[in-house]
C-alpha cells in the first residue's frame, strides 16, 4: 500500500458491481465490496450502496489529491489518507466473494 503514498487517483471508474481507483505510474485498486469516504472531520460523506438508493457520488473530492499515508487494519480494512483531510477506507468483509483487488504496475495482482 505504501506505493500509493505521494500519488493521486487521477481516475475513478464506476460500474454496477465495481468501483476502480486508478493512480498513474503505480497501479489501481478495484473494489467489489464495501467502502467509505470520510471528510476531514471523520464524517462519512460517501459509501458503497445500491445504485437505486444513491443520490450522488462524492468521490470527486479525492481525484488528483495526493495520498499522504496508508493504514492497514487487519483483517478487516485498509485506509488511504489524503492531503485534503479525506480518508478512504476499503473493507474486507465479503465472506463469499472478493472484496477488492490491488493491481501494481508490473507485478501480479492481489485479490482479497
Amino acid at each position: 500500500m505504501n506505493l500509493f503514498i505521494g500519488r493521486e487517483f487521477n481516475q475513478i471508474c464506476l460500474g454496477r458491481f465495481q468501483i476502480q481507483f486508478h493512480a498513474s505510474g503505480v497501479g489501481s485498486i478495484f473494489v467489489e465490496g464495501r467502502w467509505k469516504l470520510f471528510d476531514d472531520k471523520g464524517i462519512v460523506i460517501d459509501e458503497e450502496q445500491d445504485h437505486t438508493e444513491r443520490e450522488a457520488f462524492r468521490l470527486h473530492q479525492i481525484i488528483d489529491v495526493p495520498i499522504l499515508r496508508t493504514s492497514v487494519e487487519p483483517p478487516q480494512a485498509f485506509s488511504l489518507f489524503f492531503e485534503n483531510g479525506c480518508c478512504l477506507t476499503i473493507f474486507d468483509d465479503t465472506p463469499h466473494y472478493e472484496s477488492f483487488s490491488i493491481h501494481i504496475d508490473g507485478q501480479p495482482s492481489l485479490f482479497i
